[in-house]
Formats: C-alpha cells, structure tokens, sequence
C-alpha cells in the first residue's frame, strides 16, 4: 500500500479527536474505514504507530513524534486555505505603481492608506520616477500601474487621462495678493518667483504666458519638486504656480490658493501594463485613485472659491 493523503488524514483525526468514532464522524466516514486506513499507514510506513487494547488505539512513541511533523503539513493546507479565500474575496495579493513627484506626497499617501484599511492583507509597492522614467519602467511591465504628471503613451500599455485642472496660483499667508480671487500675469510683475527648472515642459508653457503679457518676474529659486516649491511659498520665499495635486497638500498649513487668469491644463496620465498578470485587485486600486482624485478637486475647489478676506478701511 503506498501512503496517501487519506491515510495521513485518518492519522491525523485519530491523534486529534482520540478515538476511532470520533475520527470517523470527523471524517464524515465509517469506524471500519478509519481503522484500515491506520493498518494501511502502518504498512506503508513500515511503523507500529499503535497499540490495539480492547478495540482501542493507543498511540506509540512513533505516533507522537510522527504527528508532530503532521501538523506542520495540515498547517501548511491551512494557511493556503486561508491565503485561497483571500484572494478570492480580493483581500490578499499585490500591487506596484510608479507615480511623478507630483503625486507622491499626500496624494498617493492618501489612496494608500484608504487602500490598505479595507484591504489589510495587500501589500503595495510605490515608487516615485520623472515621466520618462516611468514610461521605460512601463514599457518593460515593472509595475502595474503608472501614474504620470504628462500625456504619456508608452508601449505595451493601457492609458487614460487622470485629470487635467488648471494649474493655480499659491502665495504665502498674509500676502496682499490673497485678496484677489483671480491672479493674472500683471499681478505678478516684479514678483519674487519660484520656478521649475530643468526641461520640464510645463515651465517653459508658464514662461510663454509671462513673455506674450510682457511680464518680468524676479525669478529667484529653481526647483524641480513641486513640493519643494509648495514648502518655499508657504515660508514666504515667493510666489508659484503649481498644480492641485500638490497644493492641496499644504493648504492647512496656511498655504493660499488662488485662481490664475491663464488657463494652464495639468494633464495626468494613468497607466496600466498590459502584460502584467490581471488582478481584480488593480481594478479596485483603481477606483480607490479616481475617488482621493474626486476628493484633492473638491478641496481645491473649495478654496479656490472662498471668499478673500478684505479688510475693511
């Protein structure tokens, strides 16, 4: 007789239960199909597991330690039984995404911790790159899902605009453009200016604005993190112009919003690898991502279209 998942079952509920009857009702089986399974163990292993004492099975010393190991195993089914219902009720599994500079603060942290609080057994990968970056990683399937401050349309990918506000006008508190509600070019003449730098795209757009009005700013910090430049308005070190996603982030700090007169679109791209294994749980990402989206243009919103506090003379 060669050993067989069966008998190491019928070991195993004899040594749970502690009776032939018990085991057999365990195994939803009969008391004469448990007891040949045990003689058909013991033959195959070529072990005396136990000792018959007036119809009873008494354990042996080899039946002990035998049942040690044996539980590792039903441990083992046990785990992978738990780690099957998770999935299907998507509650285990994976996710990676790439995302810009301009989402990794608040925004991506926000979608995170949401993700995770109905999703506990989901591990998630997120790492920060510039679009180009993002868009080899992509193109090579690295992550799941991508989510780029551009218009973005790598290979071997499915993409889909994520959002395009217009980009705002941020000022430090207190300062006397905050009684505005809408910003233009001319206000910013001579302004103290914080900028983004290198070849970002959206840079060289906003200095075309100021070059067609025949504005002249004072250009004194160059960046090339949006956060960096939220934190420098903030302490009073000039004035920008960024985009929602990152703003939001500091307006509870004190940080002022305010509407700037030149539609400038900050288009996003979300990316999905094509050839990566599909997974509900992507899907559900997903949708977790549009809903902090819904929400950062809510907050934004709001306080676009608060009231400037003007004093009184």
């Amino acid at each position: 007789m060669r050993l067989n998942v069966r008998l190491i079952e019928c070991f195993h509920a004899i040594m749970t239960v502690g009776t032939v009857t018990a085991a057999a009702d365990m195994l939803n089986t009969s008391q004469p199909a448990v007891s040949r399974s045990i003689q058909q163990l013991e033959a195959a292993l070529g072990l005396k597991l136990f000792d018959r004492d007036k119809g009873r099975l008494l354990p042996t010393s080899q039946a002990f330690s035998l049942f040690e190991e044996v539980k590792k195993t039903f441990l083992g089914l046990e785990h992978i039984a738990r780690v099957a219902s998770n999935l299907k009720s998507y509650q285990s599994g994976s996710i990676s995404i790439v995302c810009s500079p301009a989402f990794s603060n608040g925004f991506i942290s926000e979608v995170a911790t949401r993700f995770i609080e109905t999703h506990k057994n989901v591990s998630l990968t997120v790492e920060t790159h510039l679009a180009p970056t993002i868009a080899e990683l992509m193109s090579a399937q690295r992550f799941d899902l991508g989510l780029a401050a551009y218009s973005l349309f790598p290979a071997a990918t499915d993409t889909e605009v994520f959002a395009e506000p217009d980009e705002v006008c941020i000022l430090p508190p207190n300062h006397p453009m905050t009684k505005s509600r809408v910003i233009t070019p001319q206000c910013l003449a001579g302004s103290r200016f914080i900028f983004l730098g290198g070849s970002d795209p959206y840079r060289f757009r906003l200095d075309k604005v100021f070059e067609t009005a025949g504005v002249e700013r004072d250009l004194v910090i160059e960046t090339r993190n949006t956060a960096t430049v939220c934190a420098m308005v903030l302490r009073g070190a000039g004035v920008a112009i960024v985009n929602r996603f990152t703003a939001v982030d500091y307006l509870d700090a004190g940080l002022t919003m305010r509407r700037f007169s030149a539609s400038l679109p900050f288009t996003s791209t979300l990316l999905r690898a094509k050839l990566r294994p599909t997974s509900p749980l992507v899907d559900l990402f997903i949708r977790e991502l549009y809903r902090v989206r819904d929400h950062y243009l809510a907050l934004s919103g709001t306080a676009l279209d608060r009231q400037p506090h003007i004093e009184s003379e």
